[in-house]
């Protein structure tokens, strides 16, 4: 099991072991585009000894009827998706999570049931994918290409690409420039909490920067 991996199935002990600050990126909404799946980049930011804990999107719309419930995979990998959007090879399903349908520009928030661990100063890749048609709604297009990259002082957000496809890894049906409509909600989780993750026998190791 990689580190990665292990760090997911260990966040909600990451979060007990010790203060967690929640914070909010939000990219650009409401979408103009969609709709399907869409990748993104979560890139740590925080100060060497800290890292975070993502647990809950909001999707900044999804297709489909109002009031009705969206299934959407949410997988992940380490680094980046790039050139890696049509190949499960390296990604992790992580979770199959039901969304209501709130409209195709207004927010359906998607808690997660398995937490996502970005490791310290590191890149992890996100590919939501909704499972039929009226799936997950994205920003941008040729003529009205989207911006590509969001951050604050914790977090960074890259997202250039997108499907119209209602299963995982299509072949076709694949855009660019498309991005991520919508927030990403993340826990920084301090120093002392790796230390007690580490004390009750987990297996994260977090790298600082060089």
């Amino acid at each position: 099991m990689n580190r990665c991996t292990t760090a997911l199935a260990t966040a909600g002990v990451l979060l007990a072991a010790g203060a967690a600050h929640a914070n909010v990126l939000t990219t650009e909404v409401p979408p103009n585009n969609g709709s399907g799946g869409v990748w993104m980049n979560l890139t740590d930011l925080t100060p060497a000894g800290e890292f975070l804990v993502v647990n809950k999107f909001e999707l900044g719309g999804l297709g489909g009827t109002v009031g009705t419930d969206a299934p959407i995979e949410v997988w992940t990998r380490p680094g980046t998706y790039v050139g890696n959007v049509s190949d499960p090879t390296g990604w992790t399903l992580t979770q199959t999570l039901m969304v209501t349908r709130n409209g195709a520009t207004v927010s359906s928030d998607m808690p997660l049931t398995s937490n996502i661990v970005v490791p310290d100063g590191e890149t992890v890749a996100v590919y939501l994918q909704a499972l039929e048609a009226g799936g997950i709604r994205y920003f941008g297009n040729a003529s009205n290409p989207p911006l590509e990259t969001y951050a604050d002082s914790n977090l960074e957000i890259f997202s250039n690409q997108a499907t119209t496809a209602s299963v995982a890894f299509p072949t076709a049906g694949i855009f660019t420039p498309r991005a991520f409509s919508g927030s990403v909600h993340y826990e920084i989780v301090p120093a002392p909490a790796s230390a007690a993750l580490l004390g009750l026998g987990g297996l994260v190791a977090l790298r600082r920067r060089r």
